[in-house]
């Protein structure tokens, strides 16, 4: 493909992203839940964010019995799962916790057999309220 043929498929692409009406484009975009409002951790607790890849189907089992049992192994190490967010697939999870110290993140992961990409502390939240 030319150089120059890339800002004219550019400005078709932006065109007709233009000419689709809002409720069109609202119809084919993704719907997110919203998350939910949670207060600030404890004194002595930190906010982590925990990136996870999944084989394909690997969640689809999941249930309130699954999610119990991971919750009963966080609380022997301090940890508190916030929520969790996920790719359309399912194969990639950005969850939140609270806990005492990354290590703790990483002993919980350990003891509920999920794999982890990164544990990052996010101390701050930034954003609309």
């Amino acid at each position: 493909m030319s150089q120059t043929a890339l800002p004219l498929i550019a400005a078709l692409t932006a065109a007709g992203l233009a000419a689709m009406t809002p409720q069109a484009r609202a119809a084919d975009a993704p719907v997110a839940s919203p998350a939910p409002a949670v207060a600030a951790p404890a004194p002595g607790l930190t906010r982590y964010m925990v990136t996870r890849t999944f084989p394909p189907g690997a969640l689809d089992g999941l249930d309130a019995a699954g999610e119990a049992e991971v919750n009963r192994n966080n609380a022997r190490f301090g940890v508190r799962w916030i929520y969790s967010y996920a790719n359309p697939a399912k194969t990639r999870t950005y969850c939140i916790y609270e806990a005492p110290t990354r290590a703790a993140v990483q002993a919980a992961a350990t003891a509920n057999k999920l794999p982890v990409d990164d544990i990052m502390e996010i101390p701050n939240v930034l954003g609309s309220h």
